[in-house]
């Protein structure tokens, strides 16, 4: 624990001296205006420079330390040299994240063989990185990985190189600047104190100490145009001290910290920006430009996850997605609408291990709420659809589900005048255009327009994370803080989405390989076969491998997993306390869930199952 310890005491006398205003930067150090960059942004980018050349020469002396482990005094040596290194790599993070994320997943991505699917089904690249070598270095027996180690520390050394090439070659600008800080501060609290990226060693808290280090150097340079710092150096150093108080994850206060800490220093960071005049950039993001934290009650923009010429909904088509969600002639006999598995009093669900198929047969998988299902990357469990305009033309046309095509269905609708007249209002076409009305295109998007509409963020969990303490009972708060911590959920279910699309930007969500058995056991596990993602791609590590699903409304959606497997919350937390899959004999080669047991107390489960209860918000939609 000291040398965790220690790496917490170094970022924070980074952090203090850069909210000092101290650089370590010489003038001459310092890109000259006429590259085409603000002035300040140009500082900015030399410290990331200086911080790059840094970490190199860190990199260096890991490489140099895993050359020999012979001796646990040689271990301990490795240890604390890549925890250097690391910290280093988050005083530069927002930086590698913003202006070269592709390298930055490959110097911090997860320790997890990823299958490019674009380039065919057997092209499976290896992980690389610090998460790779951390794996190893802090196993039981890094000695007998040390050839491993030393490969993986060059593959390191030589992405870093390539990165410190790109960075130096940036034109910054303030707003780009001040954009990045604003990411790292939501990549702070929703993947760094969460260990989404130290997941074995346990160093989530002192690295997320060091970026704050990071965002201070990079403000640095704003220091005296401007009045108004003491917030903001108020907040810094209130977040650092909160981050050192415990060197356990386990027994930190994630929601203190957010509440008393994040959020105001998110604010301050943002009130200083529009002090100094710095705008943002033009552009739509699922995280809402003019939103500050991500816990914030309008932070995500819905259209931002649609097709990218997607324009604001009118309310007479989401009016008209309403209705044709309920309108049985969608499907090819005329029996069965998307409500008939979606119940809108049953949260969009309908209680069932799987609902009945055309054919009286259940379908493969269990029916998914659709609530807040515009606010991820994907629909389908195997996310075989970019689009929910995509997922309405698979169920409509599905032979299993309900058997129509698109075509045919518009055709049914045209002669209903009504309804016509409804489309008409909907889409308002050009004056003087040919216009049939009805048409499959306007079928998915008046019923994509509706399912968007399926949004709320305003669950007791969500009035906490804003501020309102009373919102959680002592069990919900301590579910959460498990959530966050020792039971490790929030690095799969990302906060505050609590899906699987990765924060802060939400451009990708996540597969995972859980090992779900066909029926709830405790051992004897049998591997369900519905080989999920697999199915589409004929990539090894996608067998098996299931989109992480929101767990929003989760106490009124059982049952739970693809396969409507486990009746009850307490039983999926008894699934993941045992390591998944592998904990109750179910054995798989590319479980990506860790196989180890979460050892949680009685106590620690059912606090956990009651924060899930506490992400309820269904509010309205009852009867949709």
């Amino acid at each position: 624990m000291q040398t965790v310890r220690r790496v917490g005491v170094v970022a924070a006398a980074v952090l203090v001296a850069a909210a000092a205003g101290a650089c370590g930067e010489s003038d001459a150090a310092v890109p000259q205006v006429a590259r085409g960059g603000d002035a300040r942004a140009m500082q900015a980018l030399a410290s990331w420079r200086v911080e790059m050349d840094s970490l190199i020469v860190r990199a260096a002396r890991l490489d140099s330390a895993v050359s020999t482990l012979d001796t646990g005094d040689e271990v301990q040596r490795a240890r604390e040299r890549f925890m250097s290194a690391r910290s280093s790599f988050k005083h530069v993070e927002l930086a590698l994240e913003y202006y070269a994320p592709s390298t930055s997943r490959e110097l911090n991505g997860p320790a997890l063989p990823h299958a490019e699917e674009h380039e065919g089904p057997n092209i499976v690249t290896p992980p690389t990185g610090f998460q790779v070598v951390e794996e190893a270095l802090f196993s039981a027996d890094p000695r007998a990985q040390r050839e491993a180690l030393q490969t993986e520390v060059r593959t390191l050394r030589q992405i870093l190189t390539r990165a410190r090439t790109m960075i130096g070659a940036q034109v910054v600008t303030d707003d780009r600047v001040w954009d990045a800080v604003k990411l790292e501060m939501a990549r702070v609290v929703s993947l760094g104190i969460t260990g989404f990226d130290s997941p074995v060693a346990g160093l989530s808290l002192p690295e997320a100490d060091a970026a704050l280090a990071g965002i201070a150097r990079a403000i640095a340079p704003y220091r005296g145009a401007t009045t108004g710092w003491t917030a903001v150096d108020s907040a810094l150093i209130g977040a650092q001290r909160a981050l050192r108080t415990n060197a356990s994850r386990d027994a930190f206060d994630h929601l203190d910290f957010l509440v008393r800490h994040a959020n105001p220093l998110t604010r301050a960071l943002n009130t200083q920006r529009v002090a100094l005049g710095i705008g943002q950039p033009d552009e739509r993001r699922a995280f809402r430009m003019e939103a500050v934290t991500l816990f914030d009650a309008e932070a995500f923009d819905v259209l931002a996850f649609a097709p990218i010429d997607t324009r604001q909904e009118p309310a007479v088509r989401v009016a008209l997605g309403r209705a044709l969600f309920h309108d049985t002639r969608l499907s090819g006999n005329n029996s069965s609408a998307c409500s008939s598995c979606h119940i809108p009093e049953r949260a969009f669900t309908d209680g069932l291990k799987a609902s009945p198929g055309r054919s009286g047969q259940p379908l493969p998988r269990n029916t998914p709420t659709v609530i807040n299902i515009g606010l991820q990357v994907g629909s389908f469990s195997d996310l075989r659809t970019t689009y929910l305009e995509d997922q309405v033309t698979e169920v409509v046309q599905n032979v299993d589900e309900m058997h129509a095509r698109l075509s045919d269905v518009s055709t049914s609708l045209t002669g209903d005048s009504t309804l016509a007249a409804q489309f008409r209002a909907a889409f308002v076409s050009r004056a003087g255009a040919v216009d049939t009305v009805v048409t499959p295109a306007r079928i998915r998007g008046a019923l994509a327009a509706y399912m968007r509409s399926l949004t709320s963020l305003n669950s007791p969990v969500d009035r906490a994370l804003r501020g309102d303490t009373t919102a959680l009972n002592a069990a919900e708060r301590a579910g959460f803080n498990v959530f966050v911590g020792k039971g490790k959920c929030a690095t799969c279910h990302f906060l505050p989405l609590t899906n699987g699309t990765v924060p802060p930007m939400f451009q990708k969500s996540e597969l995972e390989v859980l090992g779900v058995p066909v029926r709830a056991v405790t051992n004897g596990g049998r591997i369900d076969p519905d080989v999920g993602r697999y199915r589409i791609s004929i990539s090894v590590p996608n067998k098996y491998a299931f989109r992480t699903p929101t767990l929003r409304n989760v106490a009124l959606t059982a049952p739970y997993m693809h396969n409507g497997a486990y009746p009850t919350l307490e039983s999926v937390v008894d699934f993941y306390n045992r390591g998944g899959g592998a904990g109750i004999g179910v054995r798989l080669d590319n479980q990506t869930l860790p196989p180890d047991p979460l050892h949680l107390s009685a106590g620690e489960q059912r606090d956990l199952a009651s924060f899930m209860r506490a992400l309820t918000d269904t509010t309205g939609m009852q009867r949709r």
